[in-house]
């Protein structure tokens, strides 16, 4: 139809006001490129990586055009026909290998923990500016990481119904992601023992790998694809699979429009975990007298795609003292969007400006998101205004405020 609906919506566009720069003026551009009309020059491949690929466009959409799965697609076409020839750029060599290797993911760990105890990362801040731009950028993104154990795996996968005969409490899986891994391990280790309190019994697969959303949203969809296929081994589709990570979480979720029909069992066991929380028992737990404001930011992934962007807020209502807020413009992306933060630096500092400000204005307590991405993004333009506020996950904030069991041998 290409009624223009979405323009106002476009985050992208509400900064350009390039018709190139909307949802519509993309699907025209792939129109062209499918019919021979126009070559994918710089120029047009430009306005096509300009995407977010933050969905507004979908939900304001009459005719409820796929968007998301033909940015994807003109991405991994365009990618196929411009990738040279003979061995692949470090960088994507270095990806595949991180989204795939464990081992990988912790050597990465361990050298991040070493750079930043041992104070090198301090001649990074210090001369940040002498940094070659790309990392420059991911050195100004990295958190501080502290000394918190990856969860222990489960090496059992497949799992069956008689999995769960030795015991009578109700089992979930837990999703790690690649990035979680690395940068997130406090979050993972909040939802173990926040489900692990609510009596659940928590399985970790060792076989899980990286939900695909890297390559896919690059171009990389047969590296997506092989990501999704030791998923569907890995995880059990009869029991709930629960993801900290929205962005995990929605490609998971996703995952039949982009691997087929093979994948739908895992689609439909995917939840956000602050989804599944909301249906724990809560009664009987004696919260401890707190009083917190609590900034919530919504990411793309948790409104658009896992239509879950309400959960988090009735999740904290049920903590006693904790008084929350949605910061401004939460119905709108913040910039981070996968690894758009490193690739369109500019614009995505634009984006996330508003909210910083809001932070800045309204002094909270700590800010609460679901996405890692997001989070990463957010404590860093945060941190480099000059604002010591903390960003963490709703989990984390819970496991913080649980009272002690009266035995710890439950809890992980």
């Amino acid at each position: 139809m290409q009624c223009g609906l979405c323009l106002p919506h476009c985050p992208t566009y509400l900064q350009s006001r390039q018709e190139p720069d909307s949802p519509r003026g993309r699907i025209s551009l792939i129109q062209a490129l499918a019919r021979g009309a126009i070559k994918a020059d710089a120029r047009v491949i430009e306005h096509l990586d300009g995407c977010l690929v933050c969905r507004a466009c979908e939900d304001m959409c009459p005719s409820r055009v796929p968007y998301a799965s033909l940015i994807d697609a003109v991405r991994s076409e365009l990618a196929g026909n411009t990738r040279p020839a003979g061995p692949q750029p470090l960088e994507s060599r270095v990806l595949r290998q991180f989204t795939r290797s464990r081992k990988l993911r912790r050597l990465v760990y361990a050298a991040l923990r070493f750079w930043q105890d041992s104070g090198v990362d301090r001649w990074g801040t210090q001369f940040a500016d002498a940094l070659p731009a790309g990392l420059g950028r991911l050195h100004s993104l990295m958190p501080k990481l502290q000394k918190t154990p990856l969860i222990d795996m489960d090496a059992q996968t497949g799992m069956d119904s008689s999995f769960d005969e030795d015991t009578d409490k109700p089992t979930v899986q837990l999703f790690t992601g690649c990035a979680g891994e690395v940068f997130d391990r406090a979050t993972l280790l909040s939802a173990h023992t926040v489900l692990m309190y609510l009596g659940y019994r928590v399985v970790v697969p060792e076989a899980q790998t990286c939900c695909g959303a890297l390559p896919l949203h690059a171009g990389d969809e047969t590296s997506a694809q092989a990501l999704a296929q030791t998923n569907l081994a890995a995880f059990t589709p009869t029991l709930p699979i629960l993801s900290t990570a929205s962005g995990c979480g929605a490609t998971l979720k996703d995952m039949v429009s982009w691997h087929g029909n093979a994948a739908a069992p895992l689609a439909h066991a995917t939840q956000d975990i602050c989804s599944f929380l909301l249906t724990a028992d809560w009664s009987g737990i004696a919260w401890p007298k707190t009083d917190l404001r609590v900034a919530v930011h919504t990411p793309c992934s948790l409104r658009r795609v896992l239509h879950a962007d309400s959960d988090v807020l009735a999740l904290l209502a049920r903590i006693p003292g904790v008084n929350t807020y949605e910061i401004a413009r939460n119905d709108q992306c913040c910039g981070a969007a996968g690894r758009y933060m490193l690739d369109h630096p500019e614009m995505a500092d634009t984006l996330v400006a508003d909210k910083v400000a809001d932070i800045a204005r309204t002094a909270p307590d700590c800010v609460v998101s679901t996405n890692i991405g997001c989070s990463l993004h957010l404590q860093a333009a945060l941190r480099r205004a000059g604002h010591e506020v903390e960003v963490v996950h709703p989990v984390t904030l819970i496991a913080r405020l649980l009272p002690p069991l009266a035995t710890t041998n439950d809890v992980a």
